[in-house]
């Protein structure tokens, strides 16, 4: 009874901020019950109130951290490492980022022949990528271009891993702005597809994973 305390507790203290929304369909019985117990811990509550999403969610919450445990504990499973894999196995696209005349001169091969570097791209992601795109800072502060990967290889000159194209990097059919992003999203590599790529007018739109 006592871990059940400590959880309703911090239920009654804490707030959630939002998530993506789906559909959610219950029995007429099941929205009576969540709607009757979510009035009663608000008239319990000094600080919130309760709705049908906020107590749904915390039992989701609550699911997935206990099924998490369960998982580890007794079989050896990670889920974070489960995630990491299937995510790496779905993301074609690495975006990476440039900062004053960068772009132009490597990327887009006008003092030396198209490629990119450095890349900080983990070994477990790269064997998937076919795809490269560069978010280009102030006074563009969009990604306008992508190229197909030829291949990673370490250069000994530069000191680091390069990124060789195959073939001439292609502009975006809409430039990419940051939308409601700030431009420090872009400091670490990010990974997505290239079908997510194509098809966003701005950061927010691109399903990263």
């Amino acid at each position: 009874m006592e871990k059940n305390n400590n959880y309703f507790n911090k239920l009654l203290k804490y707030s959630k901020t939002g998530k993506k929304q789906v559909a959610l369909y219950l029995d007429e019985s099941k929205i009576e019950r969540i709607d009757t117990i979510g009035k009663l811990f608000s008239s319990i509550s000094d600080s919130k109130s309760f709705s049908r999403n906020t107590l749904i969610e915390e039992a989701i919450d609550k699911f997935l951290d206990e099924s998490e445990k369960f998982l580890q504990e007794e079989h050896g499973i990670n889920v974070d490492e489960f995630l990491e894999e299937a995510r790496s196995g779905k993301c074609d696209t690495v975006i990476l980022a440039s900062s004053g005349r960068g772009f132009e001169e490597t990327f887009l091969g006008e003092e030396e022949p198209a490629c990119w570097y450095p890349c900080r791209i983990s070994e477990t992601r790269e064997a998937n990528l076919k795809y490269i795109a560069i978010y280009r800072g102030a006074p563009v502060s969009a990604i306008t271009h992508y190229a197909k990967i030829k291949e990673f290889a370490y250069d000994q000159e530069r000191e680091c891993k390069v990124c060789y194209f195959d073939g001439s990097p292609i502009e975006l059919p809409n430039k990419i702005g940051m939308g409601n992003k700030e431009t420090c999203f872009f400091v670490g590599t990010k990974y997505t597809t290239l079908e997510s790529l194509l098809n966003a007018d701005k950061v927010d739109e691109i399903t990263f994973g």
